[in-house]
């Protein structure tokens, strides 16, 4: 028959030792975190001020890819390889609003990024550079 274990006292002396050092431990950082944070109650956070790149892909993917293909290979559009001989003037100007070099209208079909915009926002030079950048790079 199997006798009923109870802790020793040893055993009961060091479990209390790690639950102190632990409280204690705990106690230290937060008091330290509550100094460096200036005693507001937590570190201080600020947003990034910096605005983050541009990415050509990105934009291509969410308002292009639909109709020229995920690699400007055309679709519903057609393909985009000519465009990589295009001026930055050029490419915004048939993407903004439906001209080409050549002084041609666009389809109808092909949005003029000029009136409707980018994701919701007015189209900026720096995104139109950015696609053009990216299916340059294709």
């Amino acid at each position: 028959m199997q006798e009923d274990r109870f802790f020793t006292p040893r055993e009961i002396a060091a479990a209390l030792t790690f639950v102190v050092l632990a409280v204690l431990m705990g106690a230290g950082s937060y008091r330290t975190g509550f100094r460096m944070s200036g005693g507001n109650g937590g570190a201080a956070m600020s947003a990034s001020t910096a605005a983050a790149p541009v990415n050509g892909q990105s934009l291509y993917a969410t308002n292009c890819a639909g109709c020229h293909g995920a690699q400007a290979q055309g679709g519903v559009g057609p393909g985009l390889g000519i465009t990589k001989d295009w001026s930055d003037a050029a490419f915004a100007e048939a993407v903004l609003h439906g001209k080409t070099p050549e002084g041609r209208n666009l389809s109808p079909v092909m949005p003029r990024f000029g009136e409707t915009g980018l994701d919701g926002a007015p189209a900026t030079d720096e995104q139109i550079n950015a696609i053009h950048a990216f299916v340059k790079g294709l």
